[in-house]
């Protein structure tokens, strides 16, 4: 019984040291046209990072094959908050649908990045036509 309560307390602490982001979907800002805000965001695996739609016409997804094996991607509608929960260590390659080749794109680093090679060798997957260095700065920032 003690076990029990002590498993219990255990899990219930590290819940509740778990942080909370906000990134909000924007027509501009500090980066300029159609972005994410932060676009690069740092957190700890379990922590929740809230999209919040500031601007309509935008919507945030998980890029397939450009998060780690095994996370649970997403894929928001258009106008609306997600919340996602960041389920693995590694980098998530995520991308505004509508606004992909403008370059509205993010990364979150969870942890240590034990997937930065392989997204670096599928970061073709993605076309963008107009700020394309904006992904490239963000994976920088990446370590």
């Amino acid at each position: 019984m003690k076990n029990l309560l002590f498993i219990t307390l255990l899990t219930f602490s590290a819940l509740s040291f778990c942080a909370e982001h906000e990134v909000k979907m924007l027509n501009f800002g500090a980066d300029g046209g159609m972005v994410f805000e932060p676009g690069f965001l740092k957190v700890d695996v379990g922590d929740k990072v809230n999209f919040v739609a500031i601007d309509v016409s935008h919507n945030t997804e998980s890029v397939e094959g450009l998060i780690p094996n095994g996370a649970t991607g997403w894929k928001g509608i258009l106008n609306e908050n997600v919340s996602v929960v960041i389920d693995k260590e590694g980098v998530y390659v995520y991308q505004c649908t509508p606004h992909i080749i403008l370059g509205m794109v993010g990364v979150i680093q969870a942890g240590e990045p034990v997937n930065k090679d392989e997204i670096m060798a599928n970061v073709g997957k993605i076309t963008i036509a107009v700020n394309a260095e904006r992904l490239t700065n963000y994976l920088a920032k990446v370590n």
